[in-house]
């Protein structure tokens, strides 16, 4: 038998978050692998270090939160936007700092943007699907009211 789809967007949604999660653990474990494609050269300081773990533990946070949230079917848009909101600040501040960045900057600014308009989709998706499939119980409940009329 086939997911319905709001199955399918909240398991779209958990891969997103564990992808997060993933990040955020690079992030704090060898904070430069993730600095460094984005501010360049100066990931080796003491202060970059810092910003990325700490932008690895927001990750971590955000990404656990949100695959929690669409295991269970709890809170699964809030978490989504929140973490698409999170991409967009990452776009933006890149952009506005682009002069300024190593030519990866376009890589950093290009999945930060998709992650941010994958997480706006994801939580569009799963609230259009509370909106469209019924209940199981209420189609049940239909369809033996239908099989027992003469």
């Amino acid at each position: 038998m086939a997911l319905d789809p709001s199955k399918k967007v909240r398991w779209a949604g958990a891969g997103w978050g564990a992808a997060r999660v993933a990040l955020g653990v690079v992030a704090i474990t060898a904070p430069p692998l993730v600095s460094r494609p984005w501010i360049g050269r100066d990931s080796d300081t003491a202060g970059a270090t810092v910003f990325a773990r700490a932008l690895g533990v927001r990750d971590i946070a955000l990404g656990a939160g949100t695959a929690a949230s669409a295991l269970t079917g709890r809170g699964f848009t809030g978490w989504a936007l929140a973490s698409a909101a999170a991409d967009v600040g990452d776009t933006l501040v890149t952009r506005h700092h682009w002069p300024e960045l190593p030519r990866t900057r376009v890589v950093i600014a290009t999945l930060a943007g998709a992650s941010a308009a994958a997480g706006t989709a994801l939580a569009a998706a799963e609230a259009l699907s509370r909106r469209v499939t019924p209940p199981a119980t209420a189609r049940t409940a239909r369809c033996s009211r239908l099989r027992t009329r003469p």
